[in-house]
């Protein structure tokens, strides 16, 4: 195809999508939400099941912040080690900054935006709820625990 060729296909083309007979894939009209895909209802419901673990790891947390400082620990350690992204360790470090004031604590971890969708999909509170602690909370049956409530 010589240059000439590329250049007449592109009127063509531009020509086409002017009149309307192409359609921009980009349109509003044409766009469908991703809410309203089976992709984006599943996306929806793991992000659904994400902040329901999260929160009782929140719970748990605030109950017996002693376990904090370990996690804390392998934070850093993932982020000196440069397998941690930047923006990723300033959401968890000022997260886990707050500790000690409870609804501020909550409200950077549990965040509905998705920002903080998207971290929670590689959370860095591993290892804060037992295996039957995490069925508990996805079988509905998760109580969470009194404040300063010290397990051994």
């Amino acid at each position: 195809m010589t240059a000439a060729d590329k250049y007449q296909r592109f009127d063509q083309f531009l020509q086409k999508r002017r009149s309307g007979a192409l359609r921009d894939s980009n349109s509003s009209a044409q766009r469908q939400s991703r809410d309203d895909s089976p992709k984006g209802r599943q996306e929806k419901n793991v992000d659904a099941t994400i902040l329901q673990l999260h929160s009782a790891m929140v719970d748990k947390i605030l109950a017996n912040p002693a376990l904090l400082p370990p996690v804390v620990a392998q934070l850093e350690q993932e982020q000196q080690q440069g397998l941690l992204r930047h923006s990723a360790y300033l959401f968890w470090s000022c997260a886990f900054a707050v500790i000690d004031q409870p609804q501020l604590f909550k409200a950077a971890l549990l965040s509905p935006e998705p920002r903080a969708c998207k971290h929670r999909r590689r959370t860095r509170l591993r290892g804060i709820l037992t295996e039957t602690e995490r069925e508990q909370v996805l079988s509905g049956q998760w109580q969470a625990p009194s404040a300063q409530t010290v397990h051994d």
